[in-house]
Formats: structure tokens, C-alpha cells, sequence
């Protein structure tokens, strides 16, 4: 299991929203964190008449990047998507060890302090999934889906009991703060 997680930036990435991410990874799930740099995401990447890159080669980019044994985490400022969906928040391939966020549709509708919470919750959703975790019906999980900012918005940054005995199982520990 992974207990390194290498941070990289694409774009526009806030100092505090870098912060934020890397001290609720610490806080939430005991992992080093590494702040790994920037990447730039190649502009074949990018389906023009959409204008949003596609997100899963993305994905490999940064597996590309990691060092063997780390989880692989990007937050891009860009829009993404995969096929068969509008746009994405965020992909996890578990396989590559890799979870990508994008942050374009995470800025609307609200104020400085939601936007970094709706980030760092999307953050461990999908590195909730690198780790093995599906989507929760539990409402208020951070595993549970979102298909809308608003849906970001009403779940918490807090993994349920059930997420959290299975993430302690495969030898991560998640924070007494951060379990509902």
C-alpha cells in the first residue's frame, strides 16, 4: 500500500489549495506527502471541438513522472473528461496508482474557502479509490459519487466507518477527525 503520495501541479494551482490538499493528506490518512512539481499537460490532450482534455492519458502522464511505490496525484487547472461522461472532477486509475484532479468546474459557484474544501474532498475521493475504495451510499462519505459541484458541496470531507475499516485493512489509518 502506498504511504507516499508525489504532488504535482498543472497550471493555476493556488499556494493555499497545495497546502490545504497536502496537510489534509497527512492529517486524514497518515501519508508523506512529497510536492513534486509541475507538469504540463501535452495540447494533444485536448479534444478541441470540446475543449477539455481527456483525462485517463493524463492519468499515464503522471504514472510516467511517480517514483515506483508512490501514489501518483495531480491537480490541474484545466476541464476534463472521459468517454461517455460530460467532464470529470476527478480520475483514479487504482492500476497505475494514479488520481488526477481538475479543477475548472471545482471554482464555480462559490467562495475562496468552499473552493479549496470541494478540492481537498475530491482529492480523497480519488485517491480513496487508488486505494481500493468504491463509491459509497453512504450521503455525507467522501466516497460517495458527485456528479455536480452541489453534490461536492453536500458530502464531507470524512470518510464513513464502513470506508474507514476498509482503508485501516490495507494499512492506512484514517484520523479520528475525519470519519463520520
Amino acid at each position: 500500500m502506498y504511504r507516499l503520495v508525489e504532488f504535482y501541479t498543472s497550471g493555476y494551482v493556488e499556494a493555499d489549495v497545495v497546502e490545504s490538499v497536502a496537510s489534509s493528506l497527512r492529517r486524514a490518512l497518515g501519508l508523506e506527502v512529497r510536492l513534486a512539481g509541475s507538469l504540463t499537460i501535452p495540447d494533444e490532450l485536448l479534444d478541441s471541438s470540446r475543449r477539455q482534455y481527456l483525462a485517463e492519458p493524463i492519468a499515464r502522464l503522471v504514472f510516467n513522472y511517480k517514483s515506483e511505490g508512490a501514489a501518483g496525484l495531480l491537480v490541474a487547472d484545466v476541464d476534463a473528461y472521459v468517454p461517455g461522461l460530460n467532464f470529470v472532477f476527478g480520475l483514479a486509475v487504482p492500476r497505475l496508482g494514479v488520481a488526477t484532479i481538475y479543477l475548472r468546474r471545482l471554482r464555480l459557484w462559490t467562495d475562496r474557502t468552499n473552493y479549496v474544501e470541494r478540492v481537498v474532498k475530491e482529492v480523497l475521493h480519488e485517491l480513496g479509490h487508488v486505494f481500493g475504495l468504491r463509491h459509497c451510499g453512504t450521503r455525507d462519505c467522501v466516497m460517495s459519487f458527485s456528479n455536480s459541484v452541489f453534490e461536492v458541496d453536500r458530502k464531507s470531507r470524512a470518510f464513513c466507518r464502513s470506508c474507514a475499516l476498509k482503508l485501516g485493512k490495507l494499512g492506512i489509518e484514517v484520523s479520528a477527525e475525519f470519519v463520520i
